[in-house]
């Protein structure tokens, strides 16, 4: 098949991989299928061949390392140790509770109650801590009648109604929580970041976006994901290979 026009190509839509030719498999998840046509910006693909170069040139001048190297047993395991949440059920699943700067990714069908378990345990994680609560799908008053309802109001137990990613880390800046609740992660938009909300390119820059904070201060971060009609988590299949815990939350339809 001839190449595609100037400034256009083809992404897969399961990882994100991009070509300049159609082909019927994705060269990076191997998935069969899922490579369509789509708008590939000169800019993106000029900030990787300056990123290629870069990484050339970073092979004749090291950084200097901002930590150093220690031998394992010299190494303070404490950071890492479980945290019960409050909830012996999501505890046991959990292997402990949760643990700092691990982020888990908690899919399920709509409706099967995620963010009421998210809101129970986050009012009770905040009894020792601050609690963020990042709403993209729900106003922050339908999450309080909610809250009320469980009995999961708290002081410490903050709410945020959100879905643009740069107001979402000033939230974190100034609340600075131990743990962070996004409910959902396909809500959330990153400003310069091609794409609608939902899909490959944005949920993966939001993730790492997101990850990347986690890990920098210890905050343990939960992200709630959709799934699809075959149950299987929605979005990009590096979705899952960013986050440290998949979760999947099922129910009964038929009993309470």
């Amino acid at each position: 098949m001839a190449k595609s026009p100037a400034g256009s190509g083809f992404r897969c839509t399961e990882c994100g991989w991009q070509s300049a030719k159609w082909t019927g498999r994705c060269g990076e998840c191997q998935a069969w299928g899922t490579v369509q046509e789509a708008v590939l910006p000169r800019q993106a693909r000029g900030a990787r061949v300056r990123a290629s170069v870069g990484i050339r040139s970073a092979v004749h001048s090291v950084a200097p390392a901002s930590t150093t190297p220690l031998p394992i047993g010299q190494v303070d395991a404490t950071d890492a140790t479980a945290r019960p949440s409050g909830m012996d059920e999501l505890d046991r699943v959990l292997g402990g509770g949760l643990v700092p700067g691990a982020v888990l990714l908690l899919a399920g069908e709509p409706g099967v109650g995620k963010s009421t378990l998210l809101l129970e345990a986050g009012a009770l994680v905040a009894e020792s801590g601050p609690v963020l609560y990042v709403t993209g799908e729900e106003s922050a008053a339908q999450v309080r009648l909610r809250a009320d309802r469980i009995g999961a109001v708290s002081d410490q137990l903050f709410l945020a109604a959100e879905t643009d990613l740069d107001v979402v880390l000033a939230h974190i800046d100034h609340v600075q929580p131990r743990l962070l609740i996004i409910d959902s992660v396909q809500t959330i938009a990153a400003a310069g970041v091609e794409g609608v909300p939902g899909g490959v390119t944005q949920v993966r820059e939001v993730a790492a976006a997101l990850t990347a904070v986690a890990k920098e201060r210890s905050m343990t971060t939960i992200l709630v994901g959709h799934v699809t009609k075959d149950g299987s988590v929605a979005g990009p299949r590096t979705l899952e290979h960013l986050v440290d815990v998949v979760l999947h939350f099922d129910g009964d339809r038929h009993t309470r």
